[in-house]
């Protein structure tokens, strides 16, 4: 293993090779500038966009370079890359379990601010890579970054303290007003020291300061706390030392309090991962120190209010069930609609996962259900690009993962452990932000200390993957033309669906009120989704299907839609056919028998409340004494009774006459051709064309090279046999 001597020496004339040597960067100012003046981007609101911008110097930078190194399996990289941008064919079309519509100017600014940061990370993962000790040093970027954990815990401190802390932005007052209220830039403008939460059954404020959300705290006090245990112990950190342990026992009561049970189990892994890491290493007094200090602060811990409140959190895990029935949602919405290509971007659920009519209310923010492909970065590279670019995403860190796992080094270790930091906090965390660009920053600084230590297996040019594209381009255009027309013909092979809906309006369900105004816990009142069981209820069902000569039941049903207006009695109904008559004539039908159903549901109904009445009522009369003399305790119930009584034979007077009618039709059925989302099957197509060209132009490449090597060494045997040998009596002998 290289000394930190021998590395800074053997990465300042860090050669190409064929021996070429970088040209000088000067320095690494557009990564200083971010991360030491971060408190400040965050104040005026450029936090979330500053990184964008400082990519363009960064570029230029690395284009200067000439010769750009990469590491094994950034080719995976590159693929997914040309998944995400290619996706943006699919910003238009519908996702199933989606609500329908959309692909405008949001959802495209959106897609691009998130190919904006995934290019961001690209660079700087390159960019970080190719440059020289000299220029970027390894100990001032780990430096940085371990400031930025500092600044992190001083942030959640804020958030703790003054949770109510927030500002106009500078950023947010440039922008017009329709910008700067918009749901998703928000956020990103407007500086918050912590998010009001109540799921515990009170208020509770979970710290974000100096970022966007409270899962992003979480996410990027994990990826900085690395580097803070690298650059702020041991002999060379100087005064930082000192006080170290002072940031790390500051830092316990906002990790708490932030309430992030992705950032408690991957402290817990990390800290598991350091234990096996000085194991390994034979630090003894390393892992003693470290032993000892994770026994006081567990002990401190469980007895102080932090370990009742950590329990409290634990106890109350209200979002597993719905994270659970979300990405199960975005795996079947994906695999249903677009599993190759993805839908680009995420989309907004139908209803909710209790009704068809929910969503958040002013006193129910918990009802709101999470867009589809949100609530973890591997859900939104599922949805967004599909099964296919998130194998291609995930093969990347696998083949990054495979390099480092070994921790040669510390900050091998670093990468490491954040590589498992990543693979928890991905299922449930968005972490494509600085969280994502601190792992390529970190895989990028951790490869060029590889390539320092003489791991040229780990290195390739790219220039090597442009030759290449040039050299084999006819096969690959080729393949990627033929993917195309096999898409169009799947795509003109689908028949012409339309879709006809109608709108009712349905009549409440009788119920009975009790004399205190409220309703009667035994009515039974049907709700909105009850009403919507009803329509697929196998009384509605079967006479539409026999007179529609549909043999199977289910075939009818699965065409069916059902939407509701929130807290309203408007149901809308929607039937996909294969013309427009038929889709009309089906849906007027389904409504018709519906509500005939319905009718003579609540005929029953009816029926069922007034024989409840009728005998709560003759309940009633028989415990009125008619003329023993009565205390003044017993008048007063005999006056509240004789009161019920009264109000219970209005009820059914009321009830008698009540209409049985299940509703009207208030909106005739209306048609449209559903759009049939060519431009996803062409676009997988034309991917997996491109798929099958490179993967053809490897194999011709492997049997090329593998040819050449065979000619080289047949050549190398033949001229071997024609040299003569030694001598032998004045004759030559046998060769070699």
């Amino acid at each position: 293993m290289a000394t930190t001597a021998e590395y800074s020496a053997r990465t300042a004339t860090d050669p190409l090779p064929g021996g070429q040597i970088l040209p000088s960067r000067r320095n690494a100012w557009p990564l200083v500038v971010l991360l030491a003046g971060f408190p400040l981007w965050w104040v005026l609101g450029l936090s979330a966009l500053l990184p964008l911008v400082l990519a363009v110097p960064m570029l230029i930078q690395l284009l200067r370079n000439g010769r750009i190194r990469v590491p094994r399996g950034t080719g995976w990289w590159f693929l997914f890359l040309l998944w995400v941008v290619v996706s943006v064919v699919a910003l238009w079309a519908d996702a199933p379990g989606g609500v329908p519509g959309g692909g405008g100017a949001e959802r495209l600014m959106v897609f691009l601010y998130r190919l904006a940061w995934y290019g961001t990370c690209t660079i700087a993962f390159l960019w970080i890579g190719n440059a020289r000790e000299e220029d970027a040093a390894t100990r001032r970027v780990t430096g940085l970054l371990g400031w930025m954990f500092v600044f992190t815990v001083a942030g959640g401190v804020l958030g703790m303290l003054a949770p109510k802390f927030e500002l106009t932005s500078l950023v947010e007052i440039l922008l017009p007003k329709s910008l700067s209220s918009n749901s998703f830039i928000h956020p990103l403008v407007h500086p918050a020291a912590a998010n009001l939460t109540t799921f515990l059954g009170r208020e509770e404020y979970r710290p974000i300061a100096p970022f966007e959300f409270a899962n992003s705290w979480g996410s990027n006090f994990s990826m900085y706390l690395p580097f803070f245990l690298m650059t702020w112990f041991g002999r060379a950190a100087a005064w930082k030392r000192l006080l170290a342990p002072v940031v790390l026992v500051v830092a316990a009561f906002p990790v708490v309090h932030s309430m992030n049970r992705g950032l408690w189990v991957s402290l817990g892994v990390g800290a598991g991962a350091l234990i096996v890491y000085l194991i390994a290493k034979r630090r003894i007094r390393s892992l003693v120190a470290s032993l000892v200090a994770l026994g006081i602060g567990a002990v401190i811990f469980v007895g102080s209010p932090l370990g009742a409140l950590s329990a409290e959190r634990l106890e109350n895990a209200h979002s597993n069930e719905r994270r659970t029935e979300l990405l199960v949602e975005t795996v079947n919405s994906t695999v249903e609609g677009s599993p190759i290509l993805g839908f680009g971007s995420t989309r907004d659920v139908k209803g909710s996962f209790s009704s068809i009519a929910g969503g958040g209310r002013p006193d129910c923010d918990g009802c709101q259900v999470p867009p589809l492909g949100t609530q973890g970065h591997i859900w939104l590279v599922i949805f967004s690009q599909g099964l296919v670019g998130m194998c291609f995403f995930l093969l990347f860190f696998i083949s990054r993962f495979g390099a480092h796992w070994r921790s040669r080094t510390p900050l091998e270790f670093a990468a490491t452990v954040i590589l498992l930091f990543f693979a928890i906090q991905m299922f449930v965390y968005d972490t494509l932000g600085m969280p994502f660009f601190t792992i390529m920053l970190t895989l990028g600084l951790v490869w060029r200390q590889r390539m320092s230590a003489g791991a040229s297996n780990d290195v390739r040019l790219l220039r090597d993957f442009t030759r290449n594209g040039r050299r084999y381009l006819p096969v690959l255009l080729i393949g990627t033309l033929a993917g195309t027309a096999a898409g169009a013909a799947v795509a003109a092979s689908k028949p012409t669906a339309h879709e006809a809906s109608v709108t009712l309006l349905l009549a409440p369900s009788p119920v009975y009120l009790t004399f205190e105004g409220t309703e009667d816990p035994r009515s039974g009142r049907m709700t909105i989704d009850t009403e919507a069981a009803l329509v697929l209820s196998q009384s509605s069902i079967d006479p539409v299907a026999k007179a529609e000569g549909i043999a199977d039941p289910e075939t009818l049903r699965s065409r069916v839609g059902i939407s509701a207006v929130r807290n309203s009695q408007v149901l809308t109904l929607s039937y996909s056919g294969t013309s427009d008559e038929q889709a009309t004539r089906t849906v007027t039908s389904l409504a018709e028998a519906y509500l005939a159903v319905r009718s003579e549901g609540l005929k029953q109904r009816r029926e069922q409340v007034l024989l409840a009445l009728r005998d709560r009522l003759a309940r009633l009369q028989a415990s009125i004494p008619l003329s023993t003399p009565l205390s003044p305790d017993s008048r007063v119930e005999s006056s509240y009774a004789s009161e019920v009584s009264a109000n219970i034979r209005a009820a059914v007077v009321s009830l008698s006459v009540t209409s049985t009618v299940a509703g009207e039709i208030i909106r005739a059925p209306r048609t449209q051709t559903l759009r049939g989302q060519p431009e996803v099957d062409i676009a997988s197509g034309a991917l997996l064309g491109f798929l099958a060209a490179a993967a053809l132009s490897l194999a011709i490449a492997f049997v090329r090279s593998f040819r050449s090597g065979m000619d080289g060494r047949r050549r190398w045997l033949t001229n071997k046999r024609k040299e003569p040998g030694p001598l032998v009596h004045g004759y030559p002998g046998p060769a070699g």
